[in-house]
């Protein structure tokens, strides 16, 4: 593809055919734009700096009244086979790639984690009660996990029309931290065009929604 705007060093040929499909998808639907400086903010994200991740490329997604981009991350794998006991055998290493989508928030919202609820997270919280809980919100309560530094920030700041919105990641492997007025969602999982476009609606969603 002509000026295709990202690293594929050390991608596989699945791999960056999904990342032209993932672009072609994206331009189709939104306004697009590139980037050289979305790697401002990632440092000061736990999920980055716990990732192991560089930046592959970012795609600003213009909507009026928004303010989100699309981070391309690069994440390194290895695995190995062979030999006894892990001895003796054949290391490799190779790259995959992940969207994670960034909005400029107009609130502070402290520092907030929100992923899908677990039982191990149920459990814990009987023992350890952190967890920040909506009494008049027992559906999202029920679904989503949510930690934050301070809670009376974060209740303020998650409004129902914003919970609404996230409700709509039940089903999806998606993880939202938020430090002060930056928001990030992460997706586990391997990049994918209908994925990307659907982080990408979400993120124009929330931040038209401030």
């Amino acid at each position: 593809m002509h000026n295709f705007p990202f690293d594929t060093v050390d991608l596989d040929a699945n791999e960056v055919q999904t990342l032209e499909d993932t672009y072609t998808a994206l331009k189709a639907k939104f306004s697009i734009t590139l980037a050289n400086d979305g790697d401002a903010n990632l440092n000061k994200f736990e999920l980055f700096n716990n990732n192991g991740a560089k930046i592959g490329g970012t795609l600003y997604i213009n909507h009026s009244d928004t303010d989100c981009y699309l981070n391309f991350v690069k994440s390194s794998f290895s695995y190995s086979y062979g030999g006894r006991g892990g001895k003796g055998g054949q290391s490799f290493v190779y790259d995959k790639c992940q969207v994670w989508a960034f909005v400029a928030l107009k609130r502070d919202f402290g520092r907030v984690l929100i992923r899908k609820e677990t039982f191990t997270d149920k459990v814990l919280e009987i023992v350890h009660p952190i967890e920040l809980k909506f009494k008049d919100d027992k559906v999202f309560s029920q679904y989503f996990y949510v930690v934050a530094n301070d809670s009376e920030k974060a209740k303020a700041a998650m409004t129902p029309d914003f919970r609404d919105l996230l409700a709509n990641l039940m089903y999806k492997d998606f993880v939202i931290e938020i430090i002060g007025d930056t928001l990030v969602i992460r997706n586990n999982q391997p990049i994918n065009p209908e994925e990307t476009v659907y982080m990408a609606e979400l993120a124009s969603k929330i931040a038209s929604l401030q």
